[in-house]
């Protein structure tokens, strides 16, 4: 017997994912690509490799489920402008489904990987979980009360645009102030050390081999925790207390607000860096709690976490979204 396959798609704000899987979740083909490579057709760029590399199953392919950074219209099934990737207003729905005539899904990245934490990852048995993914940006899915969260738009999920600190000190590059993402993303984190490098540590630098590099000119994420791994002691009292401290204020927030049974972490920063991650944020965030703490973990769904929640759109399309495109 033949089985049913999907196409799935993560359009991310570094780097665009498409492979070939299963109803079970199994990936069989996978082609990782930059998202700038890609840009600036995106979605003639997916036709065309999809083409290229999956000619010879699309016979038995029922759907493609295509998880993408945000913000989104999801009644026109459009990705519209996202602050961190070089393309605006790209309708995937209609020319995906023009292009290969099969019944096509978009949801935000985020919101797929809950959904895939949902049907073959630990969230299996909760009633109630949060996905945030710590990456080039910050984003979240939520389940609650065994619903997925979508909104008016498709976009209830944006929660890097959380204000984490109200002086303000650090613009979103969405254009707001004091957002999490502003301070704790991929593409962020470097410009917040330097500032807190040059201002608040500039008397504890020497000996720092961050120091050093900051000195050289160009940290990057990467860099930054690097030193940490290797013990420098600014690098760690920079990752841990104030990164770490922004981060338990960041998922507090999701906790207070949606009252989850286990926090599932992903996203290259977290999964890079887990320990680096994960143990400051349970250290920090009983300060800003109001809900009971849940479980706080990193997904055991790795980098394909996303991957496979375009999967799942697909195998199991959530309850909230098949009632969400009824009523468009």
């Amino acid at each position: 017997m033949v089985r049913e396959l999907v196409i799935g798609v993560d359009i991310g704000a570094t780097k665009t994912r498409i492979c070939l899987g299963d109803f079970d979740g199994n990936i069989y083909e996978k082609y990782v690509y930059l998202t700038s490579q890609a840009s600036p057709n995106i979605v003639k760029f997916i036709i065309s490799e999809v083409e290229k590399n999956f000619s010879h199953s699309m016979k038995d392919v029922v759907g493609i489920g295509v998880a993408s950074i945000g913000p989104l219209d999801l009644r026109r099934g459009t990705i519209l402008s996202p602050p961190n990737a070089p393309f605006r207003n790209v309708e995937v729905v209609t020319n995906l489904e023009g292009a290969f005539g099969i019944k096509t899904f978009l949801i935000n990245d985020a919101v797929a990987a809950v959904w895939a934490e949902k049907v073959y990852g630990l969230g299996r048995i909760y009633r109630n979980l949060a996905y945030i993914t710590l990456s080039t940006g910050i984003g979240a899915g939520v389940i609650v009360d065994d619903n997925l969260l979508i909104g008016k738009d498709g976009n209830a999920h944006e929660v890097g645009h959380i204000v984490i600190d109200s002086s303000g000190e650090m613009r979103c590059r969405c254009g707001g102030y004091g957002h999490w993402e502003a301070y704790c993303s991929g593409i962020n984190i470097p410009i917040f050390v330097e500032k807190l490098l040059r201002e608040k540590y500039a008397s504890e630098s020497r000996g720092s081999s961050l120091f050093n590099e900051h000195c050289k000119g160009g940290l990057t994420t990467e860099v930054i925790f690097k030193h940490a791994k290797l013990g420098d002691k600014l690098a760690l009292k920079i990752i841990e207390d104030e990164v770490g401290k922004l981060n338990a204020a960041g998922v507090a927030s999701v906790v207070n607000c949606y009252d989850p049974e286990i926090v599932l972490l992903g996203g290259a920063i977290t999964l890079n860096n887990k320990e680096l991650v994960i143990n400051p944020i349970v250290r920090h965030i009983d300060r800003y709690l109001t809900n009971r703490k849940p479980i706080i973990t990193s997904t055991d769904l790795g980098e394909d976490v996303v991957l496979k929640g375009a999967i799942a759109l697909v195998a199991q399309p959530p309850q909230t979204l098949i009632e969400y495109y009824r009523r468009s």
